[in-house]
């Protein structure tokens, strides 16, 4: 299947840039040259970009990182100059034939990244937290961001400045050494990887988490001794719906490419099952509300690889089927639970408008 890419300029087989450079190498060397010293300059404190850590806030810190390369700096792949990217990408980190690492759908990058911002905003943007704890959590959303990924170029560096920008809002200067930098791909690859199966999270973030450790400085004087007290911590007894929809959606859709690839060898190379599991796949990501019609058709491939004869012998097959299963099941409970939200608010609101309206005589 081909790669919707409305940012390639396929006239010179190049990114659309203001520069009118036409070699992938030297727009990548003037990218770096006119993105880096900007970098700098918020990690120094030299811009102030305050915000949310949502989608208005993250688009304003990729147009001050990238305008002088891209007219479309500050958009998310969403909006190309030709149309949207859905790409994805490989990671060789674990495996040299490469693991594909997919990414959230264009269609709901402004919702994912507000999502984000507004579960950060209840843990007080990361207040009141020692540095390993800081850093643990800094890594949760930096995973969250990078699965995002929220523009065709320049991601790496937009979530550097978020987290030099939380970093600072909770009394730490965050700022990789040259050492780490070099380190941090592979990092946030492993994190979307998931080596260890989305049942241990904690796992598979360890290196982002120890990469970071490494970045996070507390600040000096008392503001930032204010900042980093613990009486400024709003620890989350559990992710909001809305993340936690997001996660769900996450897992559904890197397992149902490994499900989908096991139906295709129980059908001796047939194609047609796992195809059709992918699309019923697209269409849950795609239309949360329809979860439920087409949850049974989602977990019954799941249950069928997991109960075959050969195929059960391989542990990490098993945990996808399983958490294939699971993450439909879980997609199920959030949507039933969001329509009896808005039922009970459609209610309230009918019972709040009768009353303004008071009795008929």
């Amino acid at each position: 299947m081909a790669i919707q890419d409305g940012f390639y300029d396929p006239a010179h087989q190049v990114i659309y840039n203001r520069l009118g450079i036409t070699n992938q190498d030297q727009l990548r060397e003037a990218e770096g040259a006119l993105s880096i010293p900007a970098l700098l300059r918020i990690v120094v404190g030299a811009v102030d970009l305050p915000g949310q850590f949502d989608a208005a806030h993250l688009k304003r810190i990729h147009r001050e990182l990238f305008q002088d390369v891209y007219a479309w700096a500050g958009q998310t792949r969403a909006h190309g100059p030709n149309g949207p990217f859905q790409g994805q990408k490989p990671a060789y980190v674990l495996n040299p034939r490469g693991d594909t690492m997919r990414y959230a759908p264009y269609q709901q990058l402004d919702q994912r990244l507000d999502a984000i911002g507004a579960q950060l905003q209840l843990e007080n943007n990361l207040r009141g937290l020692a540095p390993e704890q800081f850093a643990r959590r800094a890594a949760y959303y930096f995973d969250q961001y990078n699965h995002a990924h929220a523009f065709r170029e320049g991601n790496g560096r937009t979530i550097q400045s978020v987290m030099t920008l939380l970093g600072r809002q909770a009394g730490y200067q965050v700022e990789l050494s040259p050492a780490a930098a070099a380190q941090l791909n592979n990092a946030r690859d492993l994190a979307i990887i998931r080596p260890y199966g989305p049942a241990q999270p904690d796992k598979n973030l360890e290196p982002l988490v120890l990469l970071l450790r490494t970045a996070v400085t507390p600040l000096a004087g008392a503001e930032a001794m204010q900042l980093r007290d613990a009486s400024q911590a709003r620890p989350l007894a559990a992710p909001t719906p809305d993340m936690q929809r997001m996660e769900a959606q996450r897992v559904m859709q890197t397992s149902a490419y490994i499900i989908g690839e096991a139906l295709r060898d129980i059908d001796l190379g047939d194609t047609t099952r796992g195809n059709q599991l992918l699309q019923q796949m697209t269409l849950v990501l795609h239309e949360p509300i329809r979860v439920e019609e087409r949850s049974a058709s989602l977990q019954q491939a799941a249950l069928e690889v997991s109960k075959h004869s050969i195929l059960c012998q391989e542990p990490p097959l098993m945990q996808q089927a399983v958490a294939l299963a699971q993450s439909v099941q879980q997609l199920v409970q959030l949507e039933r639970l969001a329509q009896k939200k808005m039922q009970s608010q459609s209610f309230d609101d009918t019972v709040v408008t009768l009353k303004r309206r008071g009795p008929r005589l």
